[in-house]
């Protein structure tokens, strides 16, 4: 009888263990697990200023689903929350289900009331783990903030800044912080600077232009943006010389587009059988699309002067146009198009061998439509030196040369009727008159003078 109690007994408690205890383990061990939360896309410091910052936080849970995320702001035992949000969910049940969430958050030192000095930014998730008393697991991160609300000052060294239209000019100053962007403004376009003293990285240069098509009253302006986004600008002395460009019209004939143009246009690829569609898709939208190929290449610009001196003109040549010349094109005896010539040609003898203008590093070599075969070099601080209408090409992009190496010979290639060579000067992204840089008298007043301040 003792026995037959005594198994009794063991069938009930493996009955007990098989539907309560083992189940309650197995839950247990389900709603304790510990991986936690995953921030991410966090910056491992900030600067922030009197510019609102937005950063994107993506806040990750692979096991129960979040329970709560929170960003707030600390400085000196104050705390602000930017923001929060408590997901649905039981601690019983499966939990949120929620996997994932992001968190756009504007930092705004203003709003916050945020001294200048240090803060942190605190990132916080947890889920619907059992851990932690219930409270789930918890993931922190901290990213150290600092509070920079003052702009950034300039102070213009240079002096006499007379500057033509479609012309180059240079200006030297010195920033009293580093700053991440910095420049010249010419009106809605931006020249940036460089540091170009010995002392601790805050005298700076920066050529820049004025656009055949800017005005005399154009507004020009020294412009810094700190690492916090604090913006400042100061003007300076400057005088904006008016030019008159020369105006030609130029007689289009069928033969001159079935000859040069429709190969440029079924070359890119592009369709057309009309005479006037033809020429109109290679002037007008070729030239567009092939100018913004080479103003581009301002993006190669580096921090190092490579040339020195006046730069070379191609020896023994005449002029055949020049810089801004107004061309009015005209088919059958109507105006169809108005373009505006941003080089210079000039012709010697055929196939003439084409010198590198100054020292330099060869940033582009290739066929740029109506330009032809063409030479890039790059000289230094965004100053750049184009060669085009090239029957052959004696360089290749990476290499360095030195004033009056030979790069190419002159040609007929791209839209040019006759053997020449079109070159071009461009500060930055602006084409600029190739004169002034021939001119060593203009190169002493306008642009060495200036270097030695700070050299």
């Amino acid at each position: 009888m003792k026995s037959m109690h005594k198994t009794s007994g063991r069938a009930i408690l493996i009955v007990i263990l098989l539907l309560v205890v083992i189940p309650l383990v197995v839950l247990a061990v389900w709603r304790l697990e510990g991986q936690a939360p995953t921030i991410e896309k966090m910056p491992a410091e900030m600067v922030i200023g009197a510019v609102p910052r937005t950063i994107v936080v993506d806040i990750a849970e692979r096991g129960r689903g979040l329970k709560a995320v929170q960003a707030a702001v600390t400085q000196t035992g104050r705390e602000v929350v930017l923001e929060e949000a408590r997901f649905d969910g039981s601690l019983l049940g499966p939990g949120s289900g929620v996997e994932a969430h992001t968190l756009t958050l504007e930092v705004d030192a203003g709003k916050l009331n945020l001294a200048e000095g240090q803060a942190t930014l605190r990132i916080t998730a947890r889920d619907f783990s059992w851990r932690d008393w219930w409270n789930g697991n918890r993931t922190v991160v901290e990213i150290p903030l600092t509070v920079d609300v003052k702009p950034p000052s300039i102070t213009v060294l240079s002096r006499f800044h007379y500057v033509n239209q479609g012309g180059s000019g240079l200006l030297v100053y010195r920033l009293n912080e580093a700053c991440p962007r910095h420049g010249v403004m010419v009106g809605e376009r931006f020249f940036p600077g460089y540091p170009a003293g010995k002392d601790d990285g805050l005298s700076m240069m920066a050529f820049f232009a004025v656009g055949h098509d800017q005005k005399p009253d154009t507004i020009i302006k020294a412009r810094a943006v700190d690492q916090a986004g604090n913006e400042t600008t100061a003007g300076f002395s400057y005088r904006i010389r008016a030019k008159r460009f020369r105006k030609d019209v130029l007689n289009i004939s069928e033969r001159f587009i079935e000859q040069k143009m429709r190969p440029l246009m079924e070359a890119a690829g592009e369709t057309a059988t009309e005479p006037q569609a033809i020429f109109l898709a290679v002037n007008r939208e070729m030239r567009k699309k092939n100018y913004e190929t080479l103003t581009r290449l301002s993006e190669k610009a580096t921090p190092e002067i490579t040339w020195e001196g006046v730069f070379m003109r191609l020896p023994q040549a005449a002029n055949r146009a020049q810089f801004a010349d107004h061309r009015d094109y005209k088919y059958r005896g109507k105006i169809i198009d108005r373009q505006v010539h941003l080089g210079a040609d000039l012709a010697s003898l055929q196939q003439a061998p084409v010198p590198a203008a100054n020292g330099g590093t060869v940033v582009f070599t290739g066929d740029v439509g109506i330009y032809g075969n063409t030479v890039v070099v790059e000289h230094g601080f965004g100053l750049f030196s184009l060669y085009s209408h090239l029957s052959s090409i004696q360089a290749n992009a990476g290499d360095r040369v030195a004033k009056g190496d030979i790069i190419g010979r002159t040609g007929v290639t791209g839209l040019a009727v006759g053997d020449h060579l079109h070159f071009g000067m461009m500060v930055h992204d602006t084409l600029v008159n190739p004169i002034e840089w021939w001119d060593a008298h203009w190169i002493n007043d306008n642009i060495t003078t200036k270097m030695k301040l700070i050299r």
